[in-house]
């Protein structure tokens, strides 16, 4: 798994989690990230090749005594977490590659990692159903939340920061309300597992492995639209920042078929 962010000297880096026990930081090359900010200033001339760009390892992460399941970079980009089949989730800080927090309060294998917005508080979840909300300031679990029936893959904090949103094995939706502490509401969004879910302003996505994408709205929780088209599981879905000319908004989904499509 991996995921970028852009630091606050222009780089663009990539965090990689794996089954061998570590994860990885790597710098994108200074000439590839021009190539990229070129591609964005010039919309009329975007580049359709696909390009190989060159990454150069800058830490590795070693501590964790069992496979990795995900990493996530901090809000301020100084920081990555990672889960792990070890039980517990750890906090590194990127210009040294030392490990800043371990945290063991999960009694299943830790999977999902999310980050708030402000960078105070950190979600992550775990195949005995349990979500459990950290703030960071103390290394501290301030909640946890139970309903799941199964595992829970992943863990998503709202934009406005108030709620958080859960999903996996049940295929239920679950949004919980971060000031009252309580379940907000449980949507049977999808029939088999849901490996992600996604916020992009007033839009909350979801991908399940049964074969579609859905669109919820964040105001009331119901579902705008149904994307359906892969042949088998849909692994990741996006809201595009950048959406196809004409249209008001787009989506991406990708699928275990090795495609990728492109929904308006």
């Amino acid at each position: 798994t991996e995921s970028s962010n852009n630091d606050s000297n222009g780089r663009i880096m990539l965090a990689t989690s794996s089954i061998d026990l570590t994860a990885k930081l790597w710098k994108v090359s200074d000439a590839d990230v021009a190539m990229i900010a070129n591609d964005d200033n010039d919309d009329d001339n975007i580049n359709n090749d696909a390009e190989t760009l060159q990454c150069h390892e800058i830490a590795h992460l070693k501590g964790h005594k069992a496979r990795l399941c995900k990493v996530k970079w901090h809000p301020t980009g100084r920081y990555v977490g990672t889960t792990s089949f070890d039980h517990t989730w750890r906090l590194w800080d990127v210009e040294t590659g030392t490990q800043l927090l371990l945290q063991d309060g999960h009694w299943k294998e830790t999977y999902g990692i999310g980050m708030h917005g402000d960078g105070s508080l950190c979600s992550t979840t775990d195949f005995g159903g349990v979500v459990q909300v950290w703030d960071l300031r103390s290394g501290k679990s301030i909640c946890h939340f139970l309903g799941h029936a199964k595992r829970v893959l992943c863990t998503e904090f709202s934009p406005n920061g108030f709620q958080l949103a859960t999903a996996g094995d049940d295929g239920t939706l679950k949004v919980w309300d971060l000031r009252r502490r309580k379940q907000l509401c449980s949507v049977p969004a999808h029939s088999k597992l849901i490996p992600q879910l996604k916020f992009q302003d007033e839009y909350l996505t979801s991908c399940s492995f049964d074969g579609t994408g859905k669109v919820w709205s964040t105001r009331d929780w119901k579902n705008l639209a149904t994307f359906r088209g892969h042949e088998g599981k849909v692994m990741g879905m996006d809201v595009l920042d950048r959406g196809v000319k004409g249209a008001s908004r787009s989506f991406v989904t990708c699928g275990y078929d090795k495609t990728l499509k492109i929904w308006r």
